[in-house]
């Protein structure tokens, strides 16, 4: 395949462990042997490992858990492991990713068939019988209130008003052995669909599952439209419906080769300290506050079971998921309004809080358009910073993106403030804000970084780019360009 184009090569279903064994092929992946304890360890290990860009880790002799059970940490850390999930060589550039993901997010959906038999179930625990210390699950950071099941998990509900069905990533900290933490936040569709049923004094049928496809996670994090079932977005993308397999305890469906499967109910009510957790923005933020209570009443795994990580921090690490679907997602809302954009960017470090368009300025009030655009996006919405540069600035580049801020953005006129919008409860300027969990009406907002020309400066009036580029005559460019290796200077 070319990797100019936009197309994902993989049709068909991707099977989680295919993934797996295909990023160790090709170097993307390490096993670890030695015995690692997931509560003090593994951790350690995963968060040195993404800040100095090392493969995924998979510990293979985990401390402490049932034999054949063991941990991944770090499989969506990169953008070229996530290019992997899309069937796409792993130096694909991010625009190509995040094209490949725009593109799927347009196209067609395919609901998931119902299977009589998977082999997530070849092994099941009912009832007083469920027991999660089988698992090796890690206690990522110490500060965290303690270990967590569900960092890279799948969570299952259905709304009670339709056939809805959410797949949703919600954090899960463990409390005992047959209950954990959900942090379902008013504003999250899980969170939205928890709500009908507790107006009606009902308990809700949930369902947490890991692995299937790596697409799972990769939609299941990206906040489709509301009333959008993920899985019908994983068919279309794959082109192929998911397959399904009834839970054993709950009126709900999970993959039929998902690794690992935990089913339950969480009733009205029932709510127990969460917390805290390290999260996606590289900060502890949220403390320990009372959530609600995932009840288990079953527990399923394909033999040898896979439990995967992610340990989160500076630099962040299944963030970069969010990397590819907040870009894809926001080119895709300024496209379908028309908006001159050439590219979008979510950089890495931003810590999920900042979103950079490079654009064409045919008219006034364009970066505000931009703006506005982004922060009525299902997924944008939770970005308060947006900073627009021009169409000769590239906006993966951070240097290039930094240079404009810097010479462009006119303190004066090109920082626009907008107090009262939501923000995440995770950003961290939100800490002990009394009302971080609704995303502070109040304290919170958002800001525009106009940088780009003024609309009513001439082609004449701009300073003069100076770039290799733009700046020299083409003959003498190709003379340059054609000595530069033999020359030594190459790199």
């Amino acid at each position: 395949m070319d990797i100019r184009t936009s197309k994902p090569v993989q049709k068909g279903l991707m099977d989680f462990r295919a993934w797996v064994h295909e990023m160790e092929r090709t170097g993307h992946l390490v096993r670890i042997a030695d015995e690692i304890d997931p509560l003090t360890e593994a951790g350690a290990i995963m968060r040195l490992a993404n800040e100095r860009q090392s493969p995924a880790q998979w510990f293979t002799n985990p401390k402490g858990c049932m034999p054949g059970a063991t941990l991944l940490g770090g499989p969506f850390a990169t953008k070229d492991r996530i290019a992997m999930a899309f069937g796409l060589p792993p130096d694909t550039p991010y625009t190509t990713v995040v094209e490949a993901f725009a593109e799927a997010l347009r196209g067609p959906r395919i609901k998931p068939v119902v299977v009589q038999e998977g082999i997530c179930q070849q092994n099941v625990l009912l009832g007083d019988k469920v027991d999660l210390s089988l698992l090796p699950i890690a206690k990522l950071h110490p500060q965290d209130g303690g270990p967590y099941v569900g960092t890279l998990n799948i969570g299952v509900c259905k709304d009670p008003e339709s056939d809805w069905v959410n797949w949703g990533t919600y954090r899960g900290m463990v409390h005992d052995n047959r209950s954990t933490g959900l942090y379902l936040t008013p504003f999250s569709q899980g969170g939205h669909i928890l709500k009908k049923y507790h107006a009606r004094k009902q308990a809700m049928e949930y369902a947490m599952f890991f692995g299937g496809d790596p697409m799972h996670n990769i939609i299941a994090s990206s906040g489709v439209a509301l009333g959008t079932s993920e899985a019908d977005v994983v068919g279309g993308i794959r082109g192929e419906p998911v397959r399904l397999v009834k839970c054993k305890t709950v009126d709900l469906y999970v993959p039929e080769n998902a690794e690992i499967v935990l089913e339950g109910t969480i009733s009205p009510g029932d709510e127990k300290i969460e917390g805290p957790f390290g999260e996606v923005t590289g900060y502890v933020v949220t403390g320990s506050v009372s959530r609600p209570v995932f009840r288990l009443s079953a527990m399923t795994w394909r033999n040898d079971p896979i439990l995967p990580a992610t340990c989160l921090g500076v630099p962040v690490d299944d963030g970069i998921m969010w990397v590819v679907e907040v870009a894809g997602s926001v080119k895709e809302a300024l496209q379908v309004k028309g908006v001159p954009i050439v590219d979008v960017a979510v950089p890495e470090c931003s810590g999920m809080q900042g979103v950079v368009i490079s654009t064409k300025t045919p008219h006034a009030g364009i970066p505000q358009l931009i703006a506005s655009v982004v922060w009525t996006d299902r997924n944008g919405r939770y970005f308060p910073l947006v900073i627009v540069v021009d169409e000769d600035v590239d906006p993966w580049n951070l240097g290039e993106v930094f240079h404009a801020l810097c010479t462009k953005c006119n303190p004066v006129r090109d920082i626009h403030i907008y107090p009262g919008y939501y923000n995440s409860p995770l950003s961290p300027y939100m800490a002990n804000h009394p009302q971080q969990e609704l995303g502070g009406g109040v304290g919170g907002g958002n800001v525009l970084m106009d940088c780009t020309w003024p609309i009513e400066w001439t082609a004449e009036q701009r300073p003069h780019r100076l770039a290799f580029h733009n700046t020299y005559p083409e003959d003498v460019k190709q003379k340059v360009l054609a000595n530069f290796a033999c020359w030594g200077l190459q790199r």
